[in-house]
């Protein structure tokens, strides 16, 4: 059998069988949990088919499980939308059940009917060299940095146009700058640096702009408005 997970995590839902959790996080694990500073950040989701498929579609010809795509409206994307949660193209499935060998995880995928699926979210790094008469070109939000939105003929245009792949998005939001993770200071790194090393995790691939974020408001119900990168 392979190696199963270790971690601290939110209970699971009423009605699912109950069986401990480790007491203890292993090294690995706890700086996986501290967001964005091992490369790595982690999050649940409960299922319960019942016959109906899990809704997502996985790369399985590497070592890892790498969701390709998430179908709308499916299980999965329903559970994401109730839970205030998003699973993106990129993300790569951690565990299942406990389980993090490749095998074990498929077959309990496809055998058990309750799934517990840790999900690592995908983390992209982008270096950007500042350029005369070009701005950087994104307003992020003031409380969370996530990018609200993307000048074009900007820098971040241009990166997005040379390397689609790795396409900095509407939604992405930024852990570090320069290795600096303090929002302020990662601020004054954009304003002072000629080179960039951006840092940042991937957002739901849903049109964000005109979409209003509960969780980021100015208290009358309204998104703040946004911060606009210095260069």
């Amino acid at each position: 059998m392979g190696a199963k997970c270790c971690t601290e995590r939110k209970p699971r839902p009423r009605g699912w069988d109950d069986k401990p959790f480790p007491s203890k996080m292993t090294t690995s694990l706890r700086h996986a949990w501290a967001e964005g500073l091992s490369g790595c950040i982690l999050y649940e989701v409960f299922l319960e088919k019942e016959d109906e498929p899990i809704g997502f579609e996985l790369e399985t010809d590497t070592s890892a499980l790498t969701v390709k795509a998430v179908t709308p409206d499916g299980l999965l994307d329903r559970y994401c939308k109730q839970e205030d949660e998003f699973v993106c193209p990129g993300d790569r499935i951690y565990s299942v059940n406990d389980f993090t060998d490749k095998s074990d995880m498929m077959r309990q995928l496809k055998e058990q009917q309750k799934l517990e699926i840790v999900f690592s979210k995908l983390i992209i790094e982008v270096k950007i060299l500042k350029r005369p008469g070009k701005k950087l070109g994104a307003a992020t939000d003031p409380k969370t940095f996530t990018i609200l939105k993307i000048a074009e003929e900007s820098l971040i245009d241009d990166w997005n146009k040379q390397y689609p792949k790795d396409r900095i998005c509407i939604g992405d939001t930024v852990l570090a700058v320069n290795g600096v993770v303090d929002k302020d200071k990662a601020v004054q790194e954009i304003a002072s640096k000629e080179e960039l090393l951006l840092r940042m995790v991937r957002g739901p691939r849903r049109e964000m702009e005109g979409v209003k974020d509960t969780k980021s408001t100015d208290g009358k119900g309204k998104p703040p408005a946004p911060e606009k990168w210095r260069t």
